[in-house]
């Protein structure tokens, strides 16, 4: 088999899982089992070069795994994120594109020398791309899950920002939370937002990722509750919360924000939809 072959199989036996996504996937899938560059696999569709037999079982264990609907990410076990490389595994959310914009917004407000707090970070995905983007900066990662906090650090020993990043495993809604830890410029999270019923309605792909990190209750505001009972006491003179949220959670977030005399700015992603609130005191 030749790439240019194995690259027709994957696009068609994927277009059943992925869709109009299948090119990007096949080509993601040849670039992880043939150990080619994102630049070099233009070069070796023309070459048209064959694939040995080992290369090619991995292909099918992981076109398998794939059409079985688990997530290429957790398969190749990476992500490409705000220009960064990351480690993803079961343990914690992958991270998505539209959560850029919220990186974006939090670099802009970030001050050189400032120190920010990341929310339920998993993989470590916006603390990271806000300190690569930012200079001199800190953050300190609060998480619940103990193997999601060890991805988070492992990401940041691999992109050189070990002595910048500071897990913390905790619970959000525990009584002491964030007590002791001091004032931030920014807080930033992306909480669980999607209402529990309708979880079951997700794709399959979506409901292979940790629960805890999809579930924001009843009307998907739970976590927003607690995060704007807590963060504000810990924000410096002039500093902001940065929160993803739900497509349609816009009106709730200014309404909740409105009740608690916080001001709220609600932004959009690269589609035009509500993706982000900026929340200041």
């Amino acid at each position: 088999m030749t790439i240019p072959q194995a690259y027709r199989r994957l696009r068609e036996q994927l277009s059943a899982v992925c869709g109009d996504f299948s090119d990007y996937e096949a080509r993601r899938i040849l670039e992880y089992v043939t150990g080619c560059g994102v630049r070099d696999f233009p070069w070796k569709l023309i070459e048209n070069q064959p694939i040995d037999a080992d290369t090619v079982c991995k292909m099918e264990d992981v076109l398998v795994r794939r059409l079985k609907h688990e997530p290429l990410e957790y398969i190749l076990g990476e992500v490409w994120f705000c220009g960064l490389r990351l480690h993803v595994t079961p343990d914690c959310l992958i991270p998505q594109a539209d959560t850029e914009v919220v990186c974006e917004r939090a670099r802009s407000l970030l001050p050189q020398g400032g120190r920010l707090a990341d929310i339920g970070t998993g993989s470590g995905c916006i603390a990271l791309a806000v300190l690569a983007g930012t200079k001199n900066t800190s953050a300190v990662a609060y998480d619940i899950s103990g193997p999601a906090l060890s991805v988070a650090y492992e990401n940041a020993r691999s992109l050189g920002f070990s002595t910048r990043f500071c897990p913390v495993l905790s619970d959000v809604f525990a009584e002491d939370f964030m007590k002791g830890d001091g004032f931030f410029d920014v807080i930033v999270s992306n909480p669980p937002y999607i209402r529990t019923q309708d979880i079951a309605e997700l794709a399959p792909e979506v409901r292979a990722e940790p629960l805890s990190a999809l579930d924001g209750g009843a009307d998907g505001l739970r976590f927003y509750r607690r995060l704007l009972a807590v963060c504000p006491t810990h924000i410096r003179r002039g500093g902001a919360m940065v929160l993803e949220i739900g497509y349609d959670e816009g009106e709730a977030l200014r309404l909740l924000c409105r009740e608690r005399g916080l001001s709220c700015e609600i932004f959009q992603d690269f589609g035009g939809n509500d993706r982000g609130c900026v929340i200041r005191p």
